[in-house]
């Protein structure tokens, strides 16, 4: 077992490493928090089991000679000018490290004797240990760039780290160490940032994981690990930093994972020689006052509710344009007095948020996220978001002052689009990451509609007046359609000459409707009102999707549906009426007796109907 260290070749491309610098403390203040979050994170898509245990420990190891049996064959690596290494030890100092050991995981599993990336091929051992920007991960995990696992070496005053890992279906466990410094001359010969501890027999394989069992328990007994033969990762950072305290591991732990130890997934122990604390859903409550947040005791609790507590979830209208947009016309008539007196209380609100994701290629899937909010008067308005259990803390969204509120999106197609525009550290939903751009159709519509959402809500519950919609004043006054047309056309006249426009002198009669227009599953159903009609009497019903601007029958395509074809499927009792003719998006029909019903199912449920009905008794309209 030593230290290898690879050399330069003739033609090789001098490189210095600067994948660290993705983690600088811009984006992540506390200097444990980048190694808490990509350690974490990794521990999570490596899941095979919940929850998920995570084990920090922060040590020292005081006797030189055992030092020195781990890193005695690097120093005159680490001791050169112009490695990268800004605040070397000397070898005479004891050495404080950290340990992180997940536990619920998969461990390192691949081919131990890989070289190269190999197309098709799944080998995390490979890909931690010898790749640098590549990623073995999916689409469906929660990293991307291949480079969180440098956190570790980062955190290192060596640039170095060590790891033990167990994998699952076997009882040998492996031991590897790495080390990224810069290009450098030692002894004459320039060497290339990349160096190993294991086994190199064969210069023309690569350094192979160290397998005898009294290394090992040498390795577990000077660093504390409490591994066994469980699988899962163990690894070592030598020379820990001296910012990476236990408090400040604790703080990270607390502030980036919050949301999977609320909901079972997660548990954390942080421990030093002299104490324990341990991070569950029963104690995450009290701990968290330690994390020097404003109101995040009170963020904790609303994350609790949105996972624990008794709750209508409100869903939105599916924005209708091909690109989410936000409207208040999203918040569903019905729904918005409810929603709007329960956040005037200061209650909890649940609101769920329906879209369609679009790649590049035009497939469209279905996805959704859900926004926990409530009023309280001292927060200064910033919401936290969370995609797929990681805080995503340096989004940039509107403000709203006054307002405490979580934004959760774990749905795959969502968290898939938006996972995909994060930074390498991520912090930031980026509109040009590399991984997004060009990836999918209006990408950056999505990343503004989830980022402002909370703002856009609240602004619509805030308003002064709630502005009636045009159906529902219909809705309560049964005006003929003349009588609206006429209306428009004074208006528009008025617009045009730049008058304000006078409204035409008609008397408004509010009258008995002798029909009621329902929302079923899937469609639509008119039914009678109980009422005694006047005969002969007929019924025109014009359906189309609802449209954000202008009439929406006017905008009825016949490619979205047609009555008269499946998937709709036009149902009707055996009495009461009779349907004269169906032509294209229009249901022409006779009513026979005062008790009828006639209903339409089979469209398209992540689309918003618009449906108008005309009924006539003798000369008499009435429209919906």
């Amino acid at each position: 077992m030593k230290w290898h260290f690879v050399k330069y070749g003739p033609d090789a491309t001098t490189r210095d490493p600067i994948v660290g610098e993705f983690f600088s403390t811009d984006a992540t203040p506390n200097p444990a928090q980048a190694l808490i979050r990509e350690g974490i994170q990794n521990a999570l898509d490596a899941s095979r089991e919940k929850p998920v245990h995570v084990r920090i420990f922060c040590g020292s190891l005081k006797d030189s000679a055992r030092i020195n049996f781990w890193l005695g064959g690097a120093w005159q690596h680490y001791a050169t000018p112009k490695n990268g290494l800004g605040n070397l030890p000397s070898q005479d100092d004891e050495m404080p490290f950290l340990v992180f050991e997940d536990f619920g995981t998969t461990g390192l599993q691949g081919d131990i004797e890989q070289a190269f990336d190999l197309p098709n091929t799944k080998n995390s051992f490979y890909y931690f240990f010898r790749a640098e920007g590549r990623s073995g991960k999916s689409e469906q995990d929660r990293g991307r760039w291949g480079v969180g696992k440098h956190v570790f070496p980062r955190a290192s005053r060596i640039s170095s780290f060590l790891a033990l890992t167990a994998r699952e279906g076997e009882k040998t466990r492996l031991l590897m160490g790495r080390s990224i410094l810069k290009s450098r001359w030692v002894n004459g010969e320039y060497y290339s940032p990349d160096g190993y501890l294991g086994v190199n027999d064969d210069k023309d394989k690569p350094t192979l994981p160290i397998v005898d069992e009294e290394i090992l328990s040498g390795f577990c007994k000077d660093f504390q690990i409490k591994r066994k033969n469980e699988p899962g990762l163990s690894i070592v950072v030598p020379y820990i930093e001296s910012d990476n305290t236990a408090e400040n591991v604790q703080k990270a732990v607390v502030e980036d994972y919050f949301y999977p130890i609320l909901k079972g997934d997660l548990t954390v122990t942080v421990e030093t020689e002299d104490d324990i604390t341990k991070i569950t859903s029963a104690t995450l409550l009290d701990l968290s006052s330690s994390v020097d947040l404003e109101n995040f005791s009170s963020v904790v609790k609303l994350a609790d509710w949105s996972i624990n507590g008794e709750k209508i979830i409100f869903e939105l209208n599916p924005s209708s344009d091909k690109r989410p947009v936000w409207s208040n016309d999203l918040i569903p008539v019905e729904a918005f007095p409810i929603i709007r007196k329960k956040f005037e209380m200061g209650e909890y609100l649940a609101i769920k948020a329906k879209l369609n994701v679009r790649q590049k290629d035009d497939i469209e899937v279905q996805s959704f996220f859900t926004v926990y909010l409530r009023q309280e008067r001292n927060d200064e308005g910033r919401p936290f978001f969370v995609r797929e259990g990681i805080i995503i803390s340096d989004v940039k969204p509107k403000r709203t002052r006054g307002v405490l509120s979580l934004v959760i999106v774990e749905d795959k197609p969502l968290a898939t689009l938006l996972g995909d525009s994060e930074n390498p550290a991520h912090t930031q939903w980026q509109k040009d990451s590399s991984n997004f751009r060009n990836k999918y159709k209006f990408g950056k519509s999505y990343i503004e509609f989830v980022t402002n959402i909370v703002s856009d809500i609240v602004s619509a519950l805030s308003a002064q007046e709630e502005e009636l919609d045009s159906k529902l004043i219909l809705d309560i006054f049964s005006l003929p359609a003349e009588e609206e047309e006429t209306k428009r056309e004074v208006k528009k006249k008025d617009e045009k000459s730049g008058n304000e426009p006078n409204p035409p002198d008609i008397e408004l009669h509010p009258r008995e409707k002798k029909f009621i227009l329902e929302q079923v599953t899937g469609g639509f159903s008119v039914k009678s009102n109980n009422s005694k009609l006047l005969y002969p009497a007929k019924i025109e019903i014009s359906v189309a999707y609802d449209t954000r601007k202008g009439n929406p029958l006017r905008k009825y395509d016949i490619s979205d549906f047609r009555l008269d074809q499946s998937p709709i499927k036009v149902k009707k009792p055996s009495k009461g009426i009779n349907v004269i003719k169906i032509r294209e998006n229009v249901i022409y029909a006779e009513i026979t007796k005062d008790d009828f019903e006639i209903s339409a199912i089979g469209f398209d449920q992540n689309r918003d109907l618009y449906v108008k009905v005309k009924m006539s008794e003798g000369n008499d309209d009435k429209t919906v």
